[in-house]
């Protein structure tokens, strides 16, 4: 299974709240660069999962527009505080052909990350706003059974784009 981890692009700050803040024009483009980078690499999902929250969903609908014919799915289990191990259980309902893109938030995406990695909590990953990170997994999931294929900030995405 490949998992593709994206952290939403930047969001704005003058929101009623935290659920509701939108991305900034910054944000949008940063999203954008994302999915011509997609396209210009050939990299395809077979499922976008996004949070609920405004800013996910819009990175998401930025990154689709990339991806014809793939829907927006959203989870509770892709909030800035959730468990790994619900997302993890949640996959296995998968098969080990999907291609899996999650637009999440930290601390969360660092967590989920390090935990694939390394079966715990302490790998130290700087995943900014529209930083992407693709994960292999054999099987379903799990503590321990991912291999960090490429993890590429927004910086040098829009540098290339």
């Amino acid at each position: 299974m490949i998992l593709f981890f994206l952290r939403h692009g930047e969001a704005g700050m003058n929101f009623p709240s935290d659920f509701d803040r939108e991305l900034t024009v910054s944000g949008v483009k940063a999203s954008q660069s994302i999915g011509k980078f997609c396209r210009k690499t050939d990299v395809t999902f077979t499922h976008v999962i996004t949070s609920p929250l405004v800013r996910a969903k819009q990175t998401a609908e930025e990154i689709v527009k990339s991806s014809p014919g793939v829907k927006i799915e959203e989870s509770e289990f892709l909030m800035p505080n959730a468990d790994p191990k619900n997302l993890f259980n949640f996959l296995r309902s998968f098969t080990s052909s999907s291609r899996v893109l999650f637009v999440t938030h930290e601390p969360f995406v660092g967590t989920c990350i390090s935990t694939l990695l390394s079966g715990t909590e302490t790998v130290n990953l700087a995943m900014k706003t529209t930083t992407f990170a693709c994960v292999e997994t054999h099987g379903s999931p799990v503590h321990g059974n991912g291999k960090l294929l490429w993890l590429i900030p927004s910086e040098i995405i829009q540098q290339t784009m």
